[in-house]
């Protein structure tokens, strides 16, 4: 079974993978609500430490309440994207981006609930950069498959306006991300405030190098 939404095919069979997160979600929610202290952890700063707290109910019904809402998000943009077969032909970037953002929330849902519920501490300023990293590398390896679109990629003028200067610019930013995710995985590594510049650092590179480059080549054509 399936639904087609603006040209691009929707297999029911893809959708249970985020199902099953929103589900789990839910489930941990109403069951963690009654023993989860009054000041549920919420926030850690730079150093590791608590630095942000919410209520029970914000805390069981705000992350699974995300979770739907980036469902919902998802299942839009295939609608609204106005270069159809692209998108089609990049659906698989697409797909890969979404099961990740939905599993990475039900896995930090997971262990701030353990936390809370628990009182035991997590390195969460270990565990957020490695998952982030994971992230980087993984655009960066099918950065340079994506066909030019107005949800997905590096978006800019010059790449918009340009299928070559999308194309070379995909390409290098493949490398940025990889190497952007590679500066997260070094984050125990540093002391504080390191720990935070350094993975900064790696952004920096994935999102303005591209941009840069992408400006570069488009200037180039036009000569």
């Amino acid at each position: 079974m399936s639904l087609v939404s603006n040209g691009v095919k929707l297999k029911i069979k893809n959708e249970w993978f985020s199902w099953l997160t929103i589900i789990i979600a839910a489930i941990v929610g109403w069951w963690a609500y009654p023993q989860l202290p009054l000041k549920v952890p919420s926030h850690w700063g730079i150093s590791g430490q608590v630095d942000g707290w919410t209520t029970p109910l914000g805390h069981a019904l705000g992350v699974p309440a995300m979770m739907l809402g980036l469902y919902i998000l998802f299942l839009l943009i295939p609608i609204l994207e106005p270069r159809r077969k692209n998108f089609q032909e990049s659906f698989g970037f697409y797909q890969m981006i979404r099961n990740f953002m939905m599993a990475f929330l039900l896995f930090l849902f997971l262990i701030t609930t353990w936390t809370g519920v628990t009182g035991q501490p997590l390195r969460i300023d270990v565990i957020v950069p490695m998952a982030v990293g994971v992230l980087f590398i993984l655009i960066g390896n099918y950065l340079h498959q994506i066909k030019s679109n107005f949800f997905m990629g590096i978006r800019t003028p010059w790449t918009l306006s340009s299928d070559t200067v999308w194309k070379k610019t995909h390409h290098l930013g493949g490398y940025m991300f990889v190497i952007g995710g590679l500066l997260f995985f070094t984050t125990p590594l540093w002391p504080t405030p390191l720990n935070f510049c350094i993975p900064m650092l790696g952004i920096l590179l994935a999102a303005l190098v591209p941009i840069v480059y992408s400006y570069i080549l488009f200037r180039q054509e036009q000569k």
